[in-house]
């Protein structure tokens, strides 16, 4: 897929969400991670190349350091988890700037990769799309990209989180 048309990377997104939203929400032992504030970078990667190679050939992880590829795309992963006080979720102290400087730094990165298309995915939580404390965050990976699409959700439990998918 040539993410060179609007509509090829819409329907990529389309793909994405419907494919992990589901495995986001009724997975058990996620739910543990996401009351605990835990990441789990790992387990999407797995997840994302089992959505991807239902509908495209050639997905492939860590390539050149880039954690999931296909023949003309790279995206680079990241679980972001914040420290906004939620209901249901342990209060811990987390970098939550540290976590959205990773995202932008996965940015640049792929930046100066040899692939022709580059995109970043990145699930945030426990936390609103809406929150304003969030957006100050967001605003800050999203002024990076040509584009970024995301879909809310919730953890078993209630938890929220929000799924982001950004085109380089």
């Amino acid at each position: 897929m040539a993410l060179s048309d609007r509509l090829e990377f819409e329907q990529l997104v389309h793909l994405v969400f419907q494919g992990l939203k589901p495995k986001l929400e009724e997975h058990s032992g996620l739910a543990i991670f996401a009351r605990e504030r835990s990441k789990f970078e790992g387990w999407l990667k797995v997840e994302l190349c089992d959505v991807l190679v239902r509908h495209f050939e050639g997905v492939l992880p860590e390539v050149d350091w880039v954690d999931v590829t296909l023949p003309d795309l790279a995206i680079e992963l990241k679980t972001v988890n914040t420290n906004y006080r939620m209901p249901g979720v342990v209060n811990k102290i987390r970098p939550i700037t540290k976590n959205t400087d990773g995202v932008v730094k996965d940015i640049e990165k792929l930046r100066m990769s040899k692939f022709a298309n580059n995109a970043v995915l990145f699930v945030a939580f426990p936390v609103d799309h809406t929150n304003p404390n969030w957006q100050g965050q967001l605003s800050r990976i999203s002024k990076n990209l040509r584009e970024l699409r995301h879909e809310a959700f919730q953890f078993k439990g209630g938890i929220p989180g929000v799924i982001y998918f950004g085109r380089v």
